[in-house]
């Protein structure tokens, strides 16, 4: 049984494609032929190899194709089809050069370029307060002004630039029309590539491992770790980045490194010495745990050990085969995904992440089944693939989704005030118990503190679960004034299973049911009631049933009840081990105990494919 969604509302970007900010449509009809005129020059960068078309829409004609990082300069924009298309000057891969559009999910706009006031002004530019002639002047700024370029916005019919500009001693952010900026890419968004290559070598600075990566960002993945020492050849620059080339473990790589960790010439012997005693340094035990993971694992798992040697990692072989494990975790509703491309919208997962198996999809209707709320689809075997493989989130933000759940005495409540902060539960609750007529007041920390020595669970995770169950913000399943439910309260929204009115069936389990049952503390008629109360349900009915980390209380692959396989799953969003795990992550590194001892549990499965499986391709 699936006791409840997991209505994680606020996804947050590598895999599902947001878009940068909300564009409004040149022309919403898209019975016809969609293009927009242009007075803008927006730099930019595709994503990936990408097709140019005519018009604004896949059904029309590819003028050709463009390579992957190349340079675009956006003209303007149209919706066609509920996707948003960009209207783009670039070269195609044949070496032409021209103007055609260009999906928006394929291309990443530069950010923060600087722009300068042209030669069309006559005199002065109005720097105004919106994005319309008639708004107030901020600011009167002359020609070949630099600014910095925020975003675009359009506004009857016109494009306008949001710029941040100082000018005779002050400094104003507001609107400026688009036709009288000029745009440069920045420097930090382009790569020198005139460096001649120079010898260099990876500093002291590194106490262990350096990581390199596909782009000059920490965002960007993560395509090697070399040590303290090692040799490497410069041959560009981004920003505060180098591109370097490097030869580790017989291995040829190249990708970017943040500046301040290279040091030109060749190491000292001193360095060199270190490298060699201190690169592959791993205990007996983690030996005998690195040997249990398939080879697959191991590079990424020996990388993470480097940099936290107080880590621990354990394979929890499932016996399961990859491919039949996945096809039941596919089974039409079992993994949800948020979308709003299905009514039109342009956000949240694209319509390639959604499943057009029967049930979920109608292709008679071109029409997809909502499950929950209305925008949570069946997710396409394809993502649940992505999520379900470890080897995806075998680095230092996304592992904590493997961590053991279970409660240790060395757990602080400075984590949990963390994880709880900039939150409604950030302070004290003071409520009427209408049990017994009393005030009830406390800490929302203490709390959790409780519910996780009472339980056996840690306090951390159940924090970080009811943050995400019920928003920063709170919802209606926390006030205490649903009409019907007065002063009852759930803040894990146990028994809010999928469908309609799921929260008032939290609310009607949280009370005690049809049947007033007073199992778990019920009713819950306190905030402390409900966080402790939940806390031992989830305990029991997971933790204590071999759902010791999030990610197999999503993906119920390990059970001791071998009936419960591929059932008895916490939430069918496919992405909320993921998403929880890193709010978890954000609390330990403000806090600094990132390098603390910490236990992964972390799924091995027979017959799994070489390489770790890939999200489908955004359309």
């Amino acid at each position: 049984m699936n006791h409840r969604t997991y209505k994680f509302k606020h996804l947050l970007g590598i895999t599902v494609l947001f878009l940068v900010m909300a564009i409004v449509a040149c022309n919403t009809r898209v019975s016809a032929a969609v293009s927009c005129k242009s007075v803008i020059s927006y730099p930019g960068t595709t994503k990936s190899k990408v097709n140019m078309r005519k018009k604004a829409g896949t059904k029309y004609k590819a003028l050709g194709m463009i390579e992957k990082g190349q340079d675009v300069i956006i003209l303007g924009y149209v919706k066609s089809g509920g996707i948003t298309w960009y209207k783009c000057k670039a070269t195609l891969e044949n070496g032409t050069r021209k103007t055609g559009y260009i999906s928006s999910l394929y291309i990443k706009k530069a950010k923060k370029p600087k722009g300068v006031v042209n030669g069309k002004v006559a005199s002065t530019l109005n720097v105004r307060k919106k994005a319309k002639a008639t708004a107030k002047s901020l600011l009167k700024i002359p020609k070949e002004t630099e600014t910095t370029v925020l975003g675009i916005k359009k506004n009857s019919g016109k494009y306008w630039y949001k710029v941040k500009v100082s000018y005779s001693g002050k400094t104003k952010t507001g609107y400026v029309l688009g036709n009288y900026i000029d745009i440069s890419i920045p420097t930090e968004n382009k790569e020198d590539t005139s460096q001649a290559p120079q010898e260099a070598y990876v500093n002291e600075k590194v106490t262990s491992y350096l990581n390199v990566r596909s782009d000059a960002s920490t965002d960007s993945g993560i395509v090697s770790r070399i040590p303290k020492g090692t040799s490497v050849t410069v041959v560009g620059i981004k920003g505060n980045w180098y591109k370097i080339t490097a030869v580790y473990e017989s291995k040829e790589i190249t990708g970017f490194v943040a500046k301040e960790y290279i040091t030109f010439g060749k190491p000292s012997t001193n360095v060199v010495e270190e490298k060699k005693t201190q690169a592959v340094i791993y205990d007996q035990s983690f030996e005998k745990q690195l040997v249990a993971f398939p080879e697959s694992y191991k590079a990424s798992i020996s990388a993470l050990k480097a940099t936290y040697p107080n880590w621990n990692f354990v394979a929890i072989n499932t016996g399961l085969d990859w491919n039949t494990a996945v096809s039941n975790e596919s089974v039409v509703g079992r993994n949800l995904i948020q979308s709003n491309y299905p009514r039109g919208g342009t956000t949240l997962a694209p319509l390639s992440y959604l499943s057009k198996a029967a049930g979920a999809y109608d292709s008679s209707k071109n029409k997809y089944t909502v499950f929950d709320g209305n925008n949570w689809y069946s997710a396409a075997p394809e993502v649940i693939a992505y999520y379900m493989d470890p080897r995806n989130f075998l680095n230092d933000v996304d592992i904590f989704q493997f961590e053991a759940l279970a409660y240790d005495e060395s757990q602080s409540s400075t984590v949990v005030e963390s994880i709880l902060k900039n939150t409604f539960m950030s302070g004290d609750y003071s409520v009427i118990d209408t049990a017994t007529g009393q005030v009830a007041t406390g800490s929302y920390v203490q709390a959790f503190m409780d519910a996780g020595k009472a339980s056996g669970a840690n306090p951390y995770f159940l924090a970080a679960r009811s943050k995400q169950e019920v928003g920063a913000n709170g919802s209606v399943a926390t006030s205490g004034i649903y009409i019907g439910y007065e002063g009852i309260y759930n803040f894990y929204n146990i028994g809010a299973s999928d469908g309609a009115n799921a929260v008032v069936k939290g609310l009607l389990w949280a009370k005690g049911g049809t049947s007033n049952a007073t199992t778990y503390n019920r009713p819950w008629t306190t905030p402390y009631k409900s966080i402790t109360g939940g806390a031992s349900y989830i305990a029991q009915n997971y933790i204590a049933k071999g759902q010791d980390t999030l990610y197999f209380q999503k993906f119920n692959l390990h059970p001791k009840d071998a009936k419960q396989t591929y059932s008895h799953q916490y939430m069918t969003n496919v992405q909320a081990p993921w998403a929880e795990g890193r709010t978890t992550r954000t609390a330990y590194s403000d806090l600094g105990i990132l390098s603390d001892t910490m236990v992964f549990y972390i799924p091995v499965f027979n017959n799994m494919p070489e390489n770790a499986c890939p999200l489908p391709a955004a359309n």
